[in-house]
């Protein structure tokens, strides 16, 4: 496997300089010559949005640490839609991240570094910020994904957000962030284990929103050993529910200190939810250990009907209240 150094391509490690033109040409060359890795060596690196190309691996090597630029108009602007969103700003727009992968495979972010997003916020351009918000790795229809190994932390927006995807595992991660940890959007045979989470929002969190403009599925998804700490909902399907959620297994986790729920399965946009088990789940410190609920808030296109949940097992779930 060709190796590719971002030093090399101008990449400056001091914490201050903005490396982000330096990396985008550490990848597309990288992808121009059959793909390889990049990677970042030990040092601090500031970043805005590079695009992730097929066949390249980036590696965040121990000692290694990307930072979030603190100027919010260093990421790129969000794309053009031109078909209704349906979903807020988090769920409906890719471009605005760190690393973003569209119509890519064989790809992966790895390694035993850190990704420190910095909480990029700006008082004064709020409504400017909801469309900038950077997302931290954002995937839209790719195929064979690995996001492994990394410590992300405080990010401004979701930090592992995919819609559209297949074949994508992502394990050994450890995340101390505000928004949603990790997030598959109508997405196929999904496995993410041995993962660290504590979140302000959502831990781990299963949606099938309009985002792709179409009504899609989540299915085929594994779930193990995983511990999530959240202030809102450990495990969660929903709140975007406009498609549908069949054949996840959730398996082998400790959920603790959570505010809300501690498993949240809702159906409010028409989704249909079949197939569902979660088991073996340790509980300490939550409010509702268990929330289902089958509504009709139906934010999509008109015409839809009210969802169903159904064959869903819950076993060997034990808690404890704060």
């Amino acid at each position: 496997m060709k190796e590719y150094n971002v030093l090399k391509f101008g990449a400056v490690a001091d914490g201050e300089t903005l490396s982000t033109a330096a990396v985008q040409r550490a990848i597309d060359v990288c992808a121009a010559y059959g793909g390889g890795k990049v990677y970042f060596p030990a040092g601090k690196f500031v970043l805005s949005t590079v695009f992730l190309k097929s066949n390249v691996r980036v590696e965040i090597q121990e000692g290694a640490e990307v930072l979030g630029s603190l100027n919010f108009y260093d990421y790129c602007p969000h794309e053009p839609v031109d078909y209704p969103l349906y979903q807020d700003a988090s769920h409906s727009f890719f471009n605005t991240s760190m690393f973003v992968a569209l119509d890519c495979e064989n790809i992966a972010i790895f390694g035993k570094g850190k990704i420190d997003m910095r909480s990029v916020w700006d008082e004064d351009n709020v409504r400017e910020l909801v469309h900038r918000g950077a997302k931290t790795i954002a995937l839209k229809y790719c195929k064979n994904v690995e996001i492994s190994g990394l410590e992300i932390n405080n990010t401004t927006d979701l930090a592992i957000y995919f819609a559209g995807c297949e074949n994508v595992d992502v394990y050994d991660i450890k995340m101390r962030v505000y928004i949603d940890g990790i997030s598959p959007d109508n997405s196929k045979n999904v496995r993410i284990h041995d993962c660290d989470i504590e979140t302000g929002d959502d831990g781990i969190v299963f949606k099938s929103s309009y985002t792709l403009n179409c009504l899609g599925i989540c299915e085929d998804i594994h779930v193990w050993d995983c511990k999530v700490k959240s202030r809102c909902n450990a495990l969660k399907f929903g709140t975007e529910t406009n498609g549908g959620f069949k054949n996840i297994l959730m398996e082998n986790i400790e959920v603790y200190e959570t505010r809300i729920s501690g498993i949240a399965i809702e159906s409010v946009d028409g989704a249909v939810i079949d197939g569902i088990t979660i088991r073996n789940v340790n509980m300490r410190n939550v409010n509702a250990p268990i929330f289902i609920y089958l509504g009709s808030r139906m934010r999509g296109p008109a015409g839809r009907e009210i969802g169903s949940i159904s064959n869903v097992t819950l076993e060997n779930i034990t808690a404890t209240k704060p």
